[in-house]
Parts: structure tokens; C-alpha cells; sequence
């Protein structure tokens, strides 16, 4: 398994285990969320530092075919923009779980939401699928959401929890039409980030397509 591809399944596998650890067990559960968001920070570090800035191309790059009638790929991989994404989501994750000691209520579903949030974070960073970049972006957005409501603070935190919903779930919306225009425009049967750049580079996309569909991209996002 990729190191890359590791760093962002390590949170959500440490998800799946702690639905079978028993709500009683309040050690286990910290101490495996700060476990695997610990591995995926070190991780992070680590390609970081190797990260060799003079080659041109993705880096640490993973991929497996996924569907590929449609050209939907498990595609992951860091350029110089982008592996700093991930090593400042890993250290922010890793910090959450450390001072998560304050929570006391409903300790179990906190942490597995805290993973997942961390799983889709990272993979967002990471993905150069346009398919799974969107799923991660949302996979990262659904336990915002819960979490804010369950475990916010303040008086006005279910009002918090409606006004950010409603303004994610627009974006996410704007944002998914854009990604499907780019996709139909392209006319390549391919999600695949890479192949899309080198194919707009030969056969740039209508000024009138472009112009549909930056806006909707830019606003979703």
C-alpha cells in the first residue's frame, strides 16, 4: 500500500474499529483516534520531507481502476501545492484528537466522526480523481455538520448548525454542477484530473464553456 494512500485510509479504517469497540471503553477509543491521526501526521511529515521539488510530475502518486465504463479511478498523488494541504490537515487532525479529552458526551460517535472528517479531508487534498475528490469533500462536510450540532457550544449552535449546512450543501451543489459540466465538456469519458489537464492543453475548452463553467466552480468551492 502507497504511504500516500495510507495517510488517508488509516483514519477512516480506525473509524470502522472503534463501531465495534464497546462505548464503555473510553481509553481505547481516545487512544486509537489519537493513534491513527498521530500515524497519519507522522506519515504526512515524512513525504513532506521527501517531496523532491525539482521533478515536474504527481509524486507518492496511487491508483487503482475503480469504474472504468466511466473512467472513474482511485487516483491519488501530491505536487508542490497540494502536500502541504495534506501535512497541515494531518497536524490539525492529530491536535483535535489530542484536546478532544473535553468531550463527554456521546464519546464514541465524536471520535468515528472525527476520523471520517479526517479521511475525507486528507483524500480531498489528495485526489486526482474528480470523482473522488468530490466524495471526499463531502465525506469531510457530513460529520461537520453532526458534529457542530451534537458537540458545538453556545447558545445559537443548532442556528450554526442550520446556516452551515445550508450554505455547504449549496456550494457542494454549485460545485457538483461544474465538476459535471467540465467532465461532459471534456468529451474523454475520464475523471481522471491528470489526463484532463493534458487534454485541455491540446484541445482547449470553448470560451463560452469556460466561462459556465469557472464561475460555478469558483462559487461552489
Amino acid at each position: 500500500m502507497a504511504i500516500l494512500n495510507f495517510i488517508i485510509t488509516c483514519p477512516l479504517i480506525a473509524a470502522v474499529f472503534l463501531t465495534f469497540v464497546p462505548r464503555t471503553f473510553r481509553t481505547v477509543m481516545r487512544g486509537v483516534a489519537i493513534a491513527a491521526t498521530f500515524l497519519s501526521a507522522t506519515l504526512a511529515i515524512k513525504i513532506f520531507l521527501q517531496f523532491q521539488t525539482a521533478l515536474p510530475d504527481y509524486q507518492f502518486v496511487y491508483q487503482r481502476p475503480w469504474v472504468q465504463a466511466l473512467g472513474i479511478n482511485y487516483h491519488v498523488g501530491v505536487d508542490g501545492i497540494n502536500v502541504g494541504l495534506v501535512l497541515m490537515g494531518a497536524i490539525v487532525a492529530f491536535a483535535a484528537a489530542c484536546v478532544s479529552w473535553e468531550i463527554k458526551d456521546r464519546e464514541k460517535e465524536f471520535y468515528i466522526l472525527l476520523l471520517v472528517m479526517t479521511g475525507g479531508i486528507l483524500g480531498a487534498f489528495a485526489s486526482l480523481d474528480m470523482f473522488f475528490f468530490y466524495f471526499f469533500h463531502e465525506l469531510a462536510l457530513v460529520p461537520t455538520f453532526i458534529m457542530i450540532g451534537v458537540w458545538g457550544r453556545g447558545p445559537r449552535k443548532n442556528y450554526a448548525t442550520f446556516q452551515i449546512t445550508l450554505y455547504l450543501s449549496i456550494g457542494a451543489l454549485i460545485a457538483l454542477i461544474g465538476l459535471i459540466a467540465l467532465y461532459l465538456g471534456a468529451g474523454t469519458s475520464s475523471f481522471d484530473i491528470p489526463e484532463l489537464a493534458k487534454h485541455f492543453q491540446q484541445n482547449p475548452l470553448d470560451a463560452g464553456k469556460q466561462r459556465f463553467i469557472f464561475p460555478l466552480l469558483l462559487f461552489g468551492f
